[in-house]
């Protein structure tokens, strides 16, 4: 896991207004990365962005959590996709320049 920042379940479940038993669920599909320690559970801030998308799509869209596992997996894919379309992009401008 990431080193860095950790916020408390308990906590962002106040703020966000959210079940702590929603958090778990989305941690059991694995779509969200905690870390138990000292009898409390944590997640990282940098996966902060990703719980708040997650509750978005549950709350407005009302969207289960296999749907959520399902969306998250393609947006994975998107992601990699994207990346690999600036690897390509990176080295035909690299070969560009030859031409």
């Amino acid at each position: 896991m990431h080193s860095g920042k950790f916020i408390s379940i308990k906590t962002l479940c106040k703020i966000h207004k959210v079940e702590e038993s929603f958090v778990y669920t989305l941690h059991e599909y694995d779509i969200l990365e905690l870390r138990q320690e000292r009898e409390e559970t944590w997640l990282h801030e940098d996966t902060l962005p990703l719980l708040e998308k997650m509750v978005r799509l549950n709350r407005d869209l009302n969207i289960n959590p296999e749907g959520l596992q399902a969306v998250h997996v393609l947006l994975q894919r998107v992601h990699g996709l994207q990346q690999e379309l600036l690897t390509v992009k990176r080295k035909l401008d690299a070969l560009d320049m030859y031409f």
